[in-house]
């Protein structure tokens, strides 16, 4: 498969959920912070959404850009990741409109699961196909146990306090981001 065209089919995917995302954001009724406060749910969704997407696709760019061979196997597991990703703007909105319920929630979480599932499958068979490519420090245990282990208690937190699940992803969000500061390369040769 040619790295190129696949980098660019999966960069065209992205960016097409983004835009579906935002596309679900609708102005407030009146012209204050208050009538823009009633729709924080959604914002806020939003928000750890696209977070969530802008970094990933970071990850994704940097695993694709040292990986000299992209097998057929690899191929396969970007198009599932890219599946899951086109779930997210759906669980996005079902949950930003439904924040205090146990299953739009839940529904969010699994498909974020599945969605890093998916990736750390492909990172997986990436690095199986180069064995030179040194391992990210964002994909080391630490980091992935932070992850997995975050969602899974979002999914559980989903039953108790539906909100608190939301508010799991974002803690997520936000450390992945900070991550992301901490061991990006400072170079644009990227």
């Amino acid at each position: 498969m040619n790295k190129g065209r696949l980098e660019a089919f999966t960069d065209a995917v992205i960016a097409i959920a983004a835009t579906i995302m935002v596309l679900e954001l609708r102005p407030p009724e009146g012209v204050s912070l208050r009538a823009l406060s009633t729709d924080w749910p959604i914002l806020l969704a939003y928000i750890f959404s696209f977070t969530l997407i802008y970094v990933v696709w970071y990850s994704h760019h940097n695993i694709f850009n040292k990986a000299k061979i992209i097998s057929t196997r690899t191929f396969l597991l970007n198009g599932l990741w890219l599946f899951a990703l086109t779930l997210v703007p759906f669980s996005t909105a079902w949950v930003g409109q439904h924040v205090a319920d146990t299953l739009p929630e839940v529904v969010y979480l699994v498909v974020l699961l599945l969605w890093s599932g998916t990736f750390q499958l492909m990172d997986i068979s990436i690095m199986k196909d180069n064995p030179n490519i040194v391992r990210d420090v964002s994909n080391q245990l630490g980091v992935r146990l932070l992850l997995y282990g975050g969602y899974v208690f979002g999914i559980i937190l989903a039953f108790i306090w539906p909100i608190g699940s939301l508010l799991t992803v974002g803690a997520i969000s936000a450390m992945l981001s900070i991550d992301l500061l901490r061991v990006a390369p400072t170079s644009s040769k990227q």
